[in-house]
């Protein structure tokens, strides 16, 4: 289990700050003190679960999330007198709630896991064009894909014309929950980025993106920039909770954003790699990125900077199917058989493995590309397959790796945290010799969340963040980068048939 980076309650010093976050499986708060460490035992996590079906369905009740959040927020500020100087929020990010005039949901919240837009985002590729995609990619940051909004919109419009016709509002799910907690929807400008319409460069929504689409820019939430947030007195939120009269609420931002930001992957020379259900790499940017290769994405954070990189959607999720559906048996993740299956060195005999499971992402965007399972016999066994796996994560993140290099050269950092690499730590090897670099083990518990409350604590005057603690740094074995590079051309021509 990841250790909590925390000071005891007695040796915690003021300012405080939360810490907000929504993931996939559950909705958590913590109280941090002004080096960015969690502040006892107070933290509370209400889980939940995404509802899905096999049309691509993939949604969670908005609701039911302001709920859970208020809970954790009354769980981890019981007892505690001191006052709390600004909140800060994340959550799984491209999500999107339909409101009515009224203020209330017309639909659950749609998560980005959701690819019933598939056909729209499809259509809009062909109505647009290779050269009007290209140059919107390179003003957004974002590729046309159905894990954002511009297809999402497309969709309701033509599944759902009267949910259409009846929306005041398209929020993202961190607005929405400002909405009810505060009386007032705040949108933040990464999580306005992460809905692919918004222009890395300005700020503004991107016209072209609001025509295909069918919406007028009104109905989308103003974005607004980490320092611009609104104090918390006179809110419902304060008045539920006194501690937060004086606070201040931090826009919210997507959880990749606040995973660098909690493993300290902050300067343009170090990249922060995310293992959890879904995979990224990201790097955290002061500069114009002029040239933006395809295969990565651009979110701007604010008028400072911008948030690059690319992602997987699956990444712990490709593990836990290895294991479940080869039947791997407990017992190898229980002792050293583990470490003796990825430590050793690679063999061309191992299965190659396109993780496909849940669509492609990063680098070529495919919606409907599917996991390829190439090079088994009746003779592979189950952990052969798992090793196969494996190798195919970290050939997935070597893709994306290459296109950072080409803006950034090599990073003089690579740190990684993950609830997967947590479960599987020797894994780590594959990846630094795939990589041919060595990586930072970063085990901070729910760094997501430590990353809105350092967010937290930017905007908060006499705070000095402690970095977080490094657990094991990995070094590629000599030798090895080679027979990953022959593995990435055949997993290109795999990934291409996927």
């Amino acid at each position: 289990m990841s250790p909590r980076f925390s000071v005891p309650a007695p040796e915690a010093t003021g300012p405080f700050v939360l810490g907000l976050d929504v993931g996939s499986g559950g909705s958590r708060a913590a109280l941090y003190d002004a080096t960015g460490r969690e502040v006892g035992r107070r933290h509370h996590k209400v889980e939940h679960a995404f509802t899905t079906a096999s049309d691509g369905t993939s949604v969670i009740d908005a609701d039911q999330i302001v709920a859970e959040l208020t809970v954790a927020i009354g769980a981890v500020l019981g007892g505690f007198a001191e006052p709390v100087a600004a909140i800060g929020v994340d959550t799984f990010a491209s999500s999107l709630v339909v409101v009515d005039a009224a203020g209330e949901p017309l639909t659950p919240c749609i998560t980005y896991a959701d690819t019933r837009c598939r056909e729209q985002s499809a259509a809009l590729r062909a109505e647009l064009g290779e050269e009007t995609l290209a140059e919107l990619h390179d003003a957004t940051g974002a590729r046309m894909h159905s894990s954002y909004l511009a297809p999402r919109l497309r969709w309701l419009r033509e599944t759902a014309p009267d949910v259409v016709s009846r929306a005041a509002r398209f929020m993202a799910l961190g607005e929405f929950v400002a909405h009810r907690m505060l009386g007032t929807p705040v949108l933040g400008t990464a999580a306005a980025a992460w809905g692919g319409m918004l222009e890395r460069r300005t700020g503004a929504y991107a016209p072209r993106l609001l025509e295909a689409a069918g919406i007028a820019a009104e109905k989308l939430g103003a974005p607004t920039d980490p320092a611009d947030g609104p104090a918390l007195a006179g809110t419902p939120l304060a008045a539920r909770f006194p501690q937060l009269a004086d606070a201040r609420w931090v826009p919210v931002i997507g959880d990749g954003l606040a995973a660098n930001i909690g493993i300290g992957a902050t300067g343009e020379d170090a990249w922060g790699i995310s293992t959890a259900t879904s995979g990224a790499i990201r790097v955290l940017l002061d500069t114009d990125v002029p040239r933006l290769p395809t295969g990565l994405w651009a979110y701007r954070v604010d008028a400072r900077r911008t948030l690059v990189g690319s992602a997987m959607s699956d990444c712990g999720r490709a593990l836990d199917f290895a294991r479940t559906t080869f039947g791997v048996p407990d017992e190898l993740f229980a002792g050293p058989g583990i470490e003796e299956l990825l430590c050793a060195a690679p063999s061309a005999d191992t299965p190659l493995v396109v993780p496909f499971l849940s669509g492609e992402r990063g680098t070529k965007w495919r919606d409907g590309a599917r996991a390829i399972y190439a090079g088994v016999s009746a003779a592979t066994t189950p952990e052969e397959l798992l090793r196969g796996s494996m190798e195919g994560l970290a050939l997935s993140f070597l893709r994306i790796a290459d296109q950072l290099r080409e803006i950034g050269g090599a990073p003089r950092r690579i740190a990684l945290s993950g609830g997967m690499t947590g479960f599987v730590p020797s894994w780590l090897q594959i990846l630094a010799d795939a990589l041919d670099a060595p990586v930072e083990h970063v085990d901070v518990s729910r760094s997501t969340m430590r990353g809105s409350a350092l967010l937290a604590l930017e905007q908060v005057p006499g705070t000095d963040a402690a970095p977080a603690p490094v657990l094991r740094r990995v070094e590629p074995v000599a030798g090895r980068a080679d027979h990953y590079r022959e593995r990435l051309a055949r997993y290109e021509a795999l990934a291409d048939l996927a």
